[in-house]
């Protein structure tokens, strides 16, 4: 992986307002810092006023694993195109797609609630049921690769047998046949009529975008992984604000030669207080 601060890195960041783009972000650890308390979790202040900056001058989504009951109201309109449950809950999955998914879950519910509760009470983990997709989160525990082994174990006994998606200390459990963020995030690319995807995330969850073979003009994850598709890296969920701020910087500048005395990059701060 290359830090996206580097030459490189930064040529490409400038390539694509040469292009039509769709900016697509995770949230959780990209956007927001991540948090044991997940209601909590929100956009700082100048990071929705640089993503909505950014969103008036080219499509930008976000895809995320959050419900969009729930992720809407921390995005707070930043952004016009939201992508929930890991993909599967958008404007462009048919209703029938969803029906499926809402009953399947609300059978594993009933199995979690039942069979399983003591189970889980004991290993200290919490379901959580985002209406189409569940997530076993197990933060916090004192032996977190014991109990993710335990979660696997009982979720083997749900029927039929889920897609899992391992998160940081969580497990997602999708029905069957889900795609996933990266075709999600593809299909509302050609929807727009955009030719390309820029795409940021942090997580194994996002490794579904990462790993597209077509589409896919950059990746960018948020600290070094070096078993990760995406070919960039930021050091840091903090640096994103720089990356925003680039982006829309090198938007504005169109058509105009790059300038390489821009120190305004990812992976520095500006010393003003001004935008």
């Amino acid at each position: 992986m290359t830090p996206v601060s580097l030459n490189e890195g930064l040529n490409d960041l400038r390539a694509l307002a040469t292009q039509s783009i769709l900016y697509a972000f995770d949230f959780d650890g990209t956007l927001a810092r991540i948090s044991s308390d997940r209601g909590g979790v929100k956009l700082s202040s100048s990071t929705h006023g640089w993503l909505r900056e950014l969103a008036t001058r080219a499509p930008c989504a976000i895809v995320s694993g959050r419900a969009l009951s729930d992720l809407a109201p921390r995005v707070n309109g930043a952004v016009p195109y939201l992508i929930g449950n890991h993909g599967l809950e958008s404007t462009l999955t048919p209703p029938a797609a969803l029906n499926l998914a809402e009953d399947i879950c609300q059978a594993w519910m009933r199995y979690v609630d039942t069979d399983l509760a003591r189970s889980l009470k004991i290993a200290d983990v919490e379901v959580e049921n985002k209406r189409y997709t569940l997530t076993f989160h197990y933060r916090g525990t004192q032996d977190p690769a014991r109990v993710q082994k335990e979660i696997l174990l009982l979720l083997n006994r749900l029927t039929p047998s889920p897609r899992l998606i391992f998160g940081k200390a969580s497990v997602n459990v999708l029905p069957p046949g889900t795609d996933g963020k990266g075709p999600a995030a593809l299909a509302l690319m050609h929807h727009l009529q955009q030719t390309g995807l820029f795409f940021i995330g942090d997580d194994d969850t996002d490794e579904d975008v990462f790993k597209l073979s077509k589409g896919l003009v950059m990746g960018v994850r948020v600290g070094r992984h070096e078993e990760s598709r995406a070919k960039y890296f930021i050091n840091h969920q903090g640096e994103i604000e720089d990356v925003l701020r680039f982006l829309v910087h090198q938007l504005d500048r169109t058509p105009a030669p790059a300038d390489q005395g821009d120190r305004q990059t990812p992976g520095t701060r500006e010393t003003t207080n001004g935008r």
